[in-house]
Order: structure tokens, then C-alpha cells, then sequence
């Protein structure tokens, strides 16, 4: 799945942005560790902690447009290697 650029234009990044600063009250986010990297549409962590499983197979990365709307992993919130950098 590729994002359609209207996610990354007025009003829609006004919204998304503001899902985020609401999530970020509330808990860590996986967009604001610098361990997380976008690959395709998913965001994985280079340290290698598995965000999710899907039944018994592990799925690599949690959704890209989720990320950007402020949803975490709970292996992020509990993470001994979160890194975390102001964005906004």
C-alpha cells in the first residue's frame, strides 16, 4: 500500500498531526523513536523488536498510517531501547 499524498497536504496532516499530540499525552509513540524506520509501507524497528504478531507468525512492522495517526506498539511502550526526539 502506497499513502496517497493527500495524507501529507492540508487538512489531512492537520488532523493526523493532531491524533498524534493527543496519543502522545496519553503514551510513547513509535513515531517519535528514532529506532523506528519506515520499510514500504510498514514501520520496523532497526534494533529488531517485533511490533506485533499475527496469529502464531510474527508480522515485521506496524502500519505506517497508523504510526502517523499516534498508534503505539505495546513493545514500544515497555522498550528499554525507545530513543526518543521531540517533534513537535
Amino acid at each position: 500500500m502506497k499513502l496517497d499524498n493527500k495524507f501529507f497536504e492540508h487538512p489531512a496532516v492537520e488532523w493526523i498531526t493532531s491524533l498524534r499530540i493527543k496519543a502522545r499525552r496519553k503514551r510513547r509513540l513509535t513515531y517519535d523513536c528514532m529506532n523506528g524506520i519506515v520499510k514500504g509501507d510498514r514501520v520496523i524497528c532497526k534494533k529488531g523488536h517485533v511490533f506485533r504478531k499475527v496469529g502464531r507468525q510474527e508480522e515485521e512492522g506496524f502500519p505506517l498510517f497508523a504510526v502517523l495517526k499516534g498508534r503505539s506498539s505495546s513493545i514500544c511502550q515497555k522498550c528499554p531501547d525507545f530513543n526518543q526526539e521531540t517533534t513537535e
